[in-house]
């Protein structure tokens, strides 16, 4: 089953399942801006929480106590971690560059704490993997899009992530891009 858990209101789609509202915030350098209603970083901080509160609650319900990385996207250094020390992006996480982020690299299995601390990183843009197991897989996709694939959840589940403010959008997979050639040959 394919789920999609975000914060976006379906209500606010279009029939083509585009999102409407522009105002929206998207990212955590959203954050202050006037277009996206001056998100403050407790708002952001009650969002992104809710969504790796929500990992924890399908972790449980599967009984799956580690993540495998997949497909791991590091293109930061320890200058650009100290940066987004300074500048709040990686406020109330503590991160040890060279023992948490430097050694990471795809097959590396992570515990719950450690995948909690990930989906944060994800989410404020500064690392990027798929996490995996034999039973589940969750990506994340622009705009603080997250998708989960996995045998179908609880009802007791969904009704708790949905209580924190997230949206759960059932057999709504992430969408693949294909770029083709001027002969329709996939690039």
């Amino acid at each position: 089953m394919n789920y999609r858990i975000t914060k976006f209101d379906p209500k606010k789609r279009n029939k083509e399942g585009h999102f409407l509202d522009n105002s929206e915030w998207t990212a955590i350098s959203d954050i202050g801006k006037p277009e996206y209603k001056n998100v403050n970083y407790e708002e952001y901080e009650t969002t992104e929480n809710a969504y790796a509160e929500s990992v924890g609650l399908i972790l449980d319900e599967k009984n799956i106590q580690s993540l495998k990385i997949d497909s791991l996207e590091l293109y930061n250094s320890y200058e650009d971690f100290e940066n987004y020390k300074k500048d709040g992006r990686l406020q109330n996480i503590e991160i040890d560059f060279n023992n948490e982020i430097a050694n990471l690299k795809d097959e590396t299995i992570l515990n719950s704490t450690e995948v909690q601390k990930m989906i944060r990183l994800i989410l404020r843009e500064t690392i990027w993997m798929n996490l995996i197991s034999s039973v589940l897989k969750i990506t994340f996709g622009y705009d603080y899009y997250m998708y989960v694939e996995c045998s179908e959840l609880s009802k007791t589940t969904l009704d708790k992530i949905e209580k924190m403010g997230l949206f759960v959008e059932p057999n709504i997979g992430q969408r693949t891009i294909i770029v083709t050639d001027e002969n329709g040959n996939e690039i």
